[in-house]
């Protein structure tokens, strides 16, 4: 079989290296082709990353595509226009949850620890210890609890803080033990009312995106913090700016924007209570990545459905 591969943030090599090594374990031949270089070649499989809309559409003979990440909404489209009933597959885990919970834990305690307030004292040069709020009642909200979410709550939860979630159903995915309160969607209100660090790891679809602007942010207690590692159009970043400049968000750590890179004269940069990281909270892992992928491959040349096959009306 041939297994195309359009990944513009990493060298071809090492996905052709670590896909072949893989398939050799599971006695699967492969030829594996970097599409940029041969965009005329059909493929069986595609592996891809913010593919052009003409390279997937030139595709006539692909059996399933594999997003190298966990959102799919830059090529769920595509797919819907151009390959219409070729399944969509996402990675699952593959890595990313560690880096994830990584990433959300530290958030978690800058906040807690009030380093931005810190910082803030360092800039005038003042030597004044802060008082810390009390670690029971410090309440980390997860908003969105699939394969990430679920991975960072479970770590932060470990760190003796109290976790809540809200998801679009109010209910933990299957095979997941969430021993934590989950609110449906339609109580966003509520779950916000309650949240002191709002941990944001929703996929981008038609309802979720700009949910969190003024009105409904303003739902968090003042001075809460706001996390977001998601996806940039989720939230409504003017609006995010206004509750920084009041006051009412104590700080924002930000991974994802509505266009990335962050254009340099976006006024976010500049925020003394913004953190900015340039979309790294959960990278795809070559190495683990393949072997999920052949794994899949595997699964459908059984005659199985593999996991991680995208539903397309719910866009994740």
């Amino acid at each position: 079989m041939r297994l195309a591969v359009w990944d513009p943030d990493e060298p071809f090599r090492r996905w052709r290296e670590a896909l072949v090594q893989h398939a050799a374990d599971l006695k699967l031949a492969v030829e594996v082709i970097d599409a940029s270089a041969e965009p005329e070649a059909q493929a069986d499989f595609a592996l891809v990353w913010h593919p052009p809309s003409d390279w997937l559409s030139s595709q006539l003979g692909l059996r399933a595509v594999f997003n190298l990440g966990a959102g799919v909404d830059a090529v769920l489209p595509q797919m819907q226009r151009s390959l219409p009933g070729v399944p969509l597959i996402r990675l699952e885990d593959a890595g990313m949850g560690r880096q994830m919970a990584d990433y959300v834990s530290e958030a978690v305690l800058h906040a807690w620890r009030r380093m931005a307030d810190y910082a803030a004292l360092q800039r005038q040069g003042r030597w004044e210890p802060l008082v810390l709020p009390p670690r029971g009642s410090f309440n980390i909200g997860f908003l969105g609890l699939g394969q990430m979410g679920f991975a960072a709550a479970k770590r932060v939860a470990a760190m003796d803080f109290p976790v809540l979630a809200c998801s679009r159903s109010g209910q933990a995915r299957a095979g997941f033990d969430a021993p934590w309160p989950i609110y449906p969607l339609d109580r966003l209100d509520a779950f916000l009312a309650q949240t002191r660090v709002l941990v944001v790891l929703l996929p981008l679809t038609a309802q979720t995106r700009g949910l969190l602007d003024y009105a409904v942010l303003c739902h968090l207690p003042k001075g809460a913090h706001l996390v977001n590692a998601s996806r940039g159009a989720v939230l409504d970043q003017d609006d995010l700016l206004d509750l920084l400049h009041s006051g009412h968000l104590a700080s924002a750590t930000l991974d994802v924007f509505t266009t990335e890179p962050l254009p340099q004269d976006d006024p976010l940069w500049r925020h003394p209570r913004a953190r900015i990281t340039p979309h790294v909270a959960a990278q795809t892992l070559v190495g683990p990545a393949a072997a999920q992928v052949m794994r899949k491959i595997a699964a459908i040349e059984r005659g199985e459905r593999p996991g991680g096959v995208v539903d397309a009306r719910l866009g994740y």
